[in-house]
C-alpha cells in the first residue's frame, strides 16, 4: 500500500533545511575571505560550498515557497516538488518552532525585550549562535533539525 503523506509547511522547512546541511556540509565561524570566496566559481558557489545553518534556514524558506514536498510520491529516486500557494506566516512558525527547539526553552519577551531585539532577530541570532556550537556536525545537526519538526497528524 503506497501511503502519501504530505508534509506541512514547517516539516518541509525543517527537512530542506537538515537536507541543504548533509549535502553541502556546515559551514562555521565566520564568513569567507575574498581569498576562500575565489576559489568557488561564482555559478557554483550557491550550489557547492558548505552553510551555516542560518543560511541552510533561509534557502529552505525560499525553496519551500510554493512548494510542498508528497512523501511517497517518488520520481527518479527523489521526493516531488509540486507548486502550492505561499504561506509566510507559515514560515515564521518554522521558526518559532526550531529556535525553541535549539533554545531549549520557549522564547518569550522576556528574553529578547531587555537585548532590545525583535522577536524575529532574536530568533535568527539562536539558529546563528546554535549552528556556531563547537564540536557541531553536519550530521547531528541535519538530526536535530529534523527531530524540531512537528509530528505527522
Amino acid at each position: 500500500m503506497n501511503t502519501r503523506h504530505r508534509l506541512s509547511r514547517t516539516q518541509l522547512v525543517m527537512e530542506l533545511t537538515a537536507r541543504r546541511i548533509e549535502t553541502t556540509g556546515l559551514h562555521q565561524g565566520a564568513a569567507l575571505n575574498d581569498e576562500d570566496w575565489a576559489s568557488y566559481p561564482p555559478a557554483t558557489y550557491a550550489p557547492d560550498a558548505p552553510c551555516s545553518v542560518l543560511h541552510a534556514f533561509e534557502r529552505a524558506q525560499r525553496l519551500a515557497a510554493g512548494r510542498t514536498i508528497r512523501a511517497g510520491a517518488r520520481r527518479h529516486g527523489q521526493v516531488t516538488v509540486r507548486p502550492r500557494a505561499f504561506h509566510p506566516a507559515e514560515f515564521s512558525e518554522a521558526l518559532r518552532v526550531l529556535s525553541d527547539h535549539l533554545s531549549d526553552v520557549a522564547i518569550t519577551p522576556d528574553l529578547y525585550r531587555p537585548l532590545g531585539l525583535t522577536e524575529t532577530d532574536y530568533r535568527l541570532t539562536v539558529l546563528s549562535s546554535w549552528g556556531e556550537s563547537e564540536g557541531l556536525t553536519a550530521v547531528a545537526a541535519a538530526r536535530t533539525i529534523r527531530a524540531a519538526a512537528p509530528a505527522r497528524r
